[in-house]
């Protein structure tokens, strides 16, 4: 099954491919493979669970891909760094607000309306602003199309790569690096799983996150600033530069209700 991808180029908002491609599972007798971006590993593992059945060995090597990742993150972010090390900008959604033009995108784009208007969704980047702490070494953009895998009779092991990012190995927030993973997990690995597998990626990535020793983890208004962030640029990529068709339609408007939902009274 294909995922569907939802990382989007910093500068130029153009989203990634996501295509097929075969590989073995460990012990089928390779010693050691050459790095695959993990986009296909998880591509290859969703569609043999869809052919096989979430089996007790698929769904332990989705763990394995989940906990290499998180452990690279938390490498990253327990690097040493110095007083020359650089700190990188605000993500732009802090810096500079959500823009004006999604008051001209069509209704059927999604509750963009009610997301601009909503008083909650200002809060959410208010304080995530205020919250801002830049004091480790942070990756910016660590989506899953971002992170390498490579495999060996030893297991599993996840090099994150740089995106070109100004906020790529500089100081910034480790929580929006983990609250980026999560809404990448969310967005893209989520929907290609059955709800009847009881599978929940970004609840096992956290999980193995904190196993490896990381603590930054985002409160809720990081994670709805980091899903209006998804939303601005599918947005933009579908319905701004091109014009969308009413698959791409429907994809935006479940974009747009994600961050409603995190600031919804009682969640």
């Amino acid at each position: 099954m294909t995922i569907p991808t939802t990382s989007v180029d910093d500068t130029g908002l153009v989203p990634v491919p996501l295509r097929r491609s075969l590989r073995l599972l460990p012990g089928d007798g390779v010693a050691e493979q050459a790095a695959r971006p993990l986009v296909r590993e998880l591509e290859d593992l969703t569609d043999a669970m869809h052919e096989c059945g979430a089996t007790a060995r698929l769904r332990a090597d989705l763990v394995d891909l989940l906990g290499c990742w998180a452990q690279a993150l938390v490498g990253l972010h327990r690097s040493a760094v110095t007083m020359l090390t650089p700190v990188g900008e605000l993500p732009w959604v802090l810096a500079d607000g959500l823009p004006a033009w999604l008051d001209e995108l069509p209704r059927e784009a999604g509750p963009v309306w009610a997301v601009r208007a909503h008083p909650a969704i200002r809060r959410a980047l208010d304080d995530t602003r205020r919250a801002w702490s830049a004091v480790q070494l942070t990756h910016g953009d660590p989506t899953g199309d971002a992170v390498d895998v490579t495999r060996s009779a030893a297991g599993v092991e996840a090099r994150l790569s740089s995106t070109g990012s100004a906020r790529t190995g500089v100081l910034g927030d480790p929580r929006w690096d983990v609250a980026t993973v999560v809404d990448w997990l969310a967005c893209a690995l989520d929907p290609a799983l059955d709800p009847v597998w009881g599978i929940d990626p970004a609840a096992t990535f956290v999980a193995r996150y904190r196993a490896h020793g990381g603590d930054a983890l985002p409160s809720r208004a990081m994670a709805a600033a980091r899903t209006l962030t998804t939303a601005v640029e599918w947005t933009a990529q579908l319905a701004v530069l091109q014009e969308p068709d009413e698959e791409e339609l429907a994809w935006l408007a479940g974009l747009w209700g994600r961050p409603l939902a995190l600031v919804a009274p009682g969640v």
